[in-house]
């Protein structure tokens, strides 16, 4: 479903085994010209397995939208169920997208009721969640699928400002043998460039590189973009803000001053 809602077509999105599902995170990145304007749209891509719903849920503070996608063959799952729970619990905003409606085993009455089951009642159902009859595989109803999410976002006045000091949230942590520890960066505001001091949770670093979604360098990164970022010297977790801060001075005494607290708090009697 990435590849039909972005276009982008890359083998640096998500890892799929024969079976289809979605085995890590992925990322995506657009910009969609919307009459005079730009509209740019991230997206990130999450398992819906439940070990990775954690990872959806650390880095829900990133996250505007919610596309909860659900087969219309198969219905709602344990899975489903576990993302729904976790997107109420982050007080997301959710439209839900009715996949594989292509198929002749889709059933789309079935699956509002199980989901109504789950006290998520679409439009078509008397709700107010929005939802979309979508195909991944023959791009049915992707352009309205977009539409939709467009929408939302402007209903929320979603908006940045370029030109400040970067901004953003940690959705994915990885350490690679002979590169070091990867940040998967979510820019909210302002812009990332290399060079840049930054402060993340209760660790701090230097962007040395930056890499996009298909793991190509960049020099920069604007609000609303994705990007892996490489210069931390130590391990964040997914869910940290992440700062870009004046000079190193203020992001060791800012990190300094949050692993204190994290100590204070460690000491002090469970009540």
């Amino acid at each position: 479903l990435v590849r039909a809602l972005t276009g982008i077509d890359t083998d640096r999105l998500p890892v799929e085994k024969q079976r289809g599902i979605t085995t890590e995170l992925g990322f995506a990145h657009f910009v969609l010209p919307i009459g005079a304007s730009e509209q740019r749209v991230a997206v990130v891509d999450v398992p819906g397995h439940e070990r990775f719903v954690k990872s959806m849920v650390a880095g829900a503070t990133g996250i505007d939208l919610v596309v909860l996608v659900v087969a219309a063959d198969d219905g709602v799952m344990p899975q489903t169920i576990e993302a729904i729970n976790h997107v109420r619990a982050a007080k997301v905003p959710m439209i839900v997208a009715m996949n594989k409606t292509d198929l002749p085993t889709a059933n789309v009455g079935a699956l509002m009721q199980q989901l109504a089951q789950q006290s998520v009642l679409v439009e078509n159902y008397g709700g107010d969640v929005v939802s979309v009859e979508v195909s991944a595989k023959t791009g049915k109803n992707i352009d309205k699928l977009l539409e939709m999410i467009l929408l939302q976002a402007e209903l929320a006045e979603l908006k940045a400002d370029p030109t400040a000091r970067a901004q953003g949230v940690v959705v994915e942590v990885r350490k690679e043998e002979g590169r070091g520890i990867l940040i998967t960066v979510l820019v909210q505001q302002g812009t990332l460039r290399i060079g840049d001091v930054f402060v993340v949770g209760n660790e701090y670093g230097k962007v040395r590189s930056l890499f996009d979604h298909a793991g190509k360098a960049v020099r920069e990164a604007g609000p609303s973009t994705p990007v892996v970022v490489l210069g931390a010297d130590g391990l964040p977790e997914a869910g940290d803000a992440f700062i870009a801060v004046k000079n190193e001075r203020e992001a060791r005494e800012v990190a300094a001053k949050r692993q204190e607290v994290l100590r204070t708090k460690g000491l002090e009697p469970t009540k």
